[in-house]
């Protein structure tokens, strides 16, 4: 008896570190306007590290894909990826996290969807901004990373 418990709890613990390690970012919505786009994602990796990794594999595709224009001649944009959470809702149905918040602020909404529900509510996953020095700037959790 103690022995299947025991692998029962090995094989929940070796499949929920796979689902973890391994699940695939999912792009949501993409939304760019005045030299600045937003990412909207699902299954964003859960480490910095994980995070500058996806980015720096997906970042061509991405920023060529969706036509992304305002890239400078020396390569140099700002990118904000932010998390579906329970997706997108009204304003009306927007659960804001302090009772005192009457605002919008708690919202990003995007203009080109075509629904009532077109907003997100604002989980910043992590900014990336590469400036003319060549290095990219990433902030993630509050952390400024150079690379």
């Amino acid at each position: 008896m103690r022995k299947t418990i025991v692998i029962a709890t090995i094989l929940c613990i070796a499949m929920s570190a796979y689902m973890l390690l391994f699940r695939k970012t999912e792009i949501i919505f993409v939304h760019h306007v005045k030299g600045e786009t937003d990412i909207v994602v699902r299954n964003f990796p859960l480490t910095q590290a994980g995070k500058i990794i996806w980015w720096e594999n997906n970042k061509d595709s991405l920023l060529l894909k969706n036509d992304i224009s305002d890239v400078d001649e020396y390569g140099n944009y700002f990118v904000g990826i932010e998390d579906i959470g329970v997706g997108f809702v009204s304003v009306s149905e927007a659960r804001f996290s302090s009772w005192y918040s009457f605002s919008k602020n708690d919202l990003i909404c995007f203009d080109e969807i075509k629904s009532e529900s077109r907003c997100i509510e604002k989980k910043n996953l992590m900014m990336i901004n590469n400036g003319r020095d060549n290095k990219t700037y990433y902030y993630i959790d509050g952390d400024s990373i150079t690379k």
